[in-house]
């Protein structure tokens, strides 16, 4: 079923070609037109393969240069890239240390402050131990 589909498909196709064919020749304004546009597109071919036959070596030694000087762009694109990742490394180190420092600190900090109040709960204890002596408040009573 298939290649009968198919088979009625390039008939199709063929007999509509032809018949395009034979329309675009039998008119005469049509061919002319055709005719016409196919000796402007070779005229502009020739036009072009001559400027690129008569300019070949300078067009050459513009590709070669606009080569070198994209290899060297992307030469130092490579190191840009290469010094901006070592100082990213170089900043991430930095971070975690000051991190890990602050981290320390704050350790410090807070162990000091817990040794001191454990001290003064300790003053305290013992201030509440001792008696306390007359002051001029307490001797005029």
């Amino acid at each position: 079923m298939e290649q009968k589909s198919k088979r009625g498909l390039q008939i199709g196709l063929a007999v509509s070609a032809s018949a395009t064919m034979l329309f675009l020749m039998s008119n005469r304004s049509t061919r002319n037109r055709i005719v016409g546009g196919t000796k402007k597109t070779a005229g502009t071919i020739n036009e072009v393969s001559q400027f690129l036959s008569e300019n070949r070596e300078e067009i050459i030694s513009q590709l070669r240069e606009s080569s070198n000087r994209l290899s060297e762009l992307l030469k130092s694109a490579s190191a840009d890239v290469e010094q901006i990742s070592a100082r990213a490394a170089h900043l991430k180190e930095t971070t975690v240390h000051v991190k890990e420092t602050t981290q320390q600190t704050a350790r410090d900090i807070k162990n000091l402050k817990e040794s001191e109040e454990g001290e003064e709960s300790k003053q305290l204890e013992s201030n509440s131990n001792v008696e306390k002596l007359p002051t001029g408040e307490n001797m005029s009573s």
